[in-house]
């Protein structure tokens, strides 16, 4: 599936007078099956409004969203919700829902109104658990998991209709180190596997790095600009768009290892080992 945004700009109308768009200049982008894009940029750059635009769950108030060159608009909800999946941020559930029970409410579009999730529907929760590696935890309360394993329950959610493209919001945030890894591996994985594309918004550049083939940066009262990683993540746009100096680092340790990251220059050591730029005072 080719999912492409075409003009795109936002704004509310309560700051409508303040500017007229909420993005500095309009969005374009394609992506195609297999592909992984990485919304990236500061808080209040409006990249969560962004994603809920590209899905429909709020209204371009100026361009479209495409699906295979038809707008968003064209199709009906059903249709759009069995070939994109949503994973909002994560937070522990009010209701003592398990996670297969949260994940087969994916299934909606599948099941009518008065109907009850079939066999069919728990054998697709149950795979789709499996697919993010916690069909373990199928029975277990939403409230009783980990924050990490909370959000593969909810990839999982949107895998049980077999979407053609996911769209994450911040599917990595509050999650130590390890977690945020299994996230990112399991989506890179699905996009290989599956030939999933993806869309992630996330406020780590060193995620982009690792996981995307395209970037798309935002900030306040900067251009919209997308790109291959490599040209859009420079070190001079991301201290323009960040407010912060940092250095591009490539470690190749054989000809199937490489490491590409970004560091803030503010948290090198001098050469003089024994001193660091940071008052160990304070």
């Amino acid at each position: 599936m080719k999912i492409e945004v075409q003009g795109g700009n936002f704004f509310y109308a309560k700051k409508r007078e303040k500017a007229p768009f909420l993005y500095q200049t309009d969005i374009d982008f394609s992506l195609n099956d297999g592909e992984i894009m990485a919304i990236l940029g500061p808080n209040g750059a409006g990249k969560t409004t962004m994603l809920k635009c590209i899905t429909g769950l709020l209204d371009w108030k100026k361009g479209q969203t495409l699906i295979d060159g038809k707008p968003l608009t064209a199709l009906s909800r059903k249709t759009i919700w069995k070939r994109i999946g949503y994973v909002p941020q994560a937070h522990k559930m009010v209701f003592g829902f398990t996670l297969e029970e949260l994940v087969i409410m994916g299934r909606a579009p599948y099941i009518s109104t008065l109907s009850q999730p079939s066999a069919k529907d728990r054998e697709a929760a149950i795979a789709a658990l499996e697919m993010v590696g916690i069909a373990h935890l199928a029975k277990k309360s939403c409230n009783s998991v980990s924050g990490g394993e909370l959000q593969l329950a909810l990839i999982a959610r949107t895998l049980v209709s077999n979407p053609d493209v996911l769209i994450l919001d911040e599917p990595e945030s509050h999650l130590d180190i390890q977690k945020q890894i299994v996230i990112l591996q399991t989506l890179k994985r699905l996009s290989k596997e599956k030939n999933i594309s993806c869309i992630i918004n996330t406020h780590y550049p060193n995620h982009a790095f690792y996981l995307a083939d395209h970037v798309l940066m935002t900030a306040k009262e900067k251009r919209v600009v997308y790109g291959e990683v490599r040209e859009v993540m420079t070190e001079a746009r991301m201290k323009e768009y960040f407010g912060i100096e940092m250095k591009k680092i490539i470690y190749e340790e054989e000809d199937d290892f490489l490491i590409e990251t970004m560091v803030p220059k503010d948290l090198g050591l001098l050469r003089d080992q024994s001193t660091c730029r940071f008052n160990s005072d304070i």
